[in-house]
């Protein structure tokens, strides 16, 4: 994972009063001016198309929690994009896992957050639907069958910016695990893979043969149900590292040379930018499918809008020691030419970590509805 560095004043002082913060990173490469970033973007549509719903059936409420993070980091002399020197070159890798996640507090999470997205609808004028109804609808089931998840799942998720990713989708710190949790009564799927989302998607090995009409599916199930149907992702990170590699000498000199390494970590528990989206898909559309897979972002509705900037939840809830590697992970170390750093990280404020993360859930799903709606 790439470094990040978030300013400590830049926290929240309560998650109530939650607030966006921008997370630096590379630009992107080349001469593309990327578009201004705010708190709330649209990737698809705009706010027109929402104009005058009446109802809605949410068909998707999933957090994805991030398990672990890594980065590496190494010496070699560089000019620019030109690696120079590199031969004798020395690496550190640093990782840092989430040890014993409560799955339990991640559903309740989930729950909460799909109560409160259900009654900020019902504050605005706006009917939902039971999801109950979902299970009679054929449309629903070859959505499922076309794209379903298993809950509590662990995933692979894209864990660099879009530069980065293009450059370096090879490399081994890539991506992260992370655990996906569905809300209660919803069986979570992924988007199709030909409606863009490259910064976001969460499934294992190759997609069905049907889900490129995912869309046209999800028309269907709007219509016989005569809603919008809509759709909420949520991606949290919890993972700070800093890594760094030093030689003093030069190794094919006389005496050699001293290598250091040395890798810091702390937690950051954040609400991720990109990732994080409502989806609506409209019964009056025509967009059965679509073939834009090579976009970063998601395009799974016929309005999208994601959240612009990661909002900041708050740095007291782990404990975090040095050591810990286990399975894979050790034995890779041992026959690595790299020095690996190992953090464990246990959660020692689960209540807070729940009580904080839910409200400022609501907050950016909250937001990213005003967005949506235009109100």
């Amino acid at each position: 994972m790439t470094r990040i560095t978030i300013s400590r004043r830049a926290l929240m002082a309560s998650t109530g009063a939650a607030s966006l913060a921008a997370i630096g990173g590379k630009a992107f490469a080349g001469k593309k001016t990327p578009a201004p970033v705010s708190d709330y973007m649209f990737s698809e549509g705009g706010a027109a198309q929402l104009a005058g719903i009446k109802r809605v059936m949410i068909s998707n409420f999933v957090v994805a929690f991030q398990l672990e993070g890594s980065m590496r980091k190494d010496n070699a002399t560089k000019l620019g994009g030109i690696t120079l020197f590199g031969g004798n070159t020395k690496e550190v890798a640093a990782k840092m896992v989430w040890q014993d996640p409560d799955v339990a507090m991640m559903q309740g999470i989930a729950d909460a957050g799909l109560a409160a997205l259900k009654a900020d609808f019902k504050a605005r004028g706006i009917e939902v639907l039971d999801e109950a109804l979902l299970a009679s609808q054929p449309a629903y089931n070859s959505i499922l069958a076309a794209s379903g998840l298993k809950n509590h799942e662990d995933y692979p998720v894209v864990a660099l910016n879009e530069a980065q990713y293009r450059k370096n989708h090879t490399g081994p710190d890539a991506v992260f695990d992370a655990k996906v949790v569905s809300a209660s009564g919803l069986v979570p799927y992924n988007h199709s893979v030909f409606e863009g989302g490259q910064c976001c998607s969460v499934a294992k090995g190759f997609p069905s043969s049907k889900v490129y009409y995912v869309p046209g599916f999800e028309i269907e199930l709007a219509k016989a149900l005569d809603c919008v149907v809509v759709k909420a992702w949520q991606f949290v990170f919890f993972s700070q590292l800093e890594a760094d590699v030093n030689q003093d000498g030069w190794a094919g000199g006389v005496g050699g040379a001293t290598v250091q390494y040395s890798a810091t970590a702390s937690s950051q528990v954040r609400i991720a930018e990109q990732k994080t989206r409502l989806s609506f898909r409209l019964p009056t559309s025509t967009n059965k499918t679509k073939n834009v897979a090579t976009s970063w972002n998601a395009k799974d509705g016929d309005v999208v809008v994601m959240l612009g900037r990661p909002m900041l939840v708050g740095d007291k809830y782990y404990d975090i020691t040095k050591g810990g590697a286990k399975g894979w992970d050790a034995f890779h170390a041992k026959v690595s030419s790299s020095k690996h750093i190992f953090f464990s990280a246990n959660m020692s404020d689960p209540a807070g970590y729940k009580a904080d993360l839910t409200k400022g859930m609501g907050t950016a799903v909250s937001g990213l509805l005003t967005a949506a709606l235009g109100r």
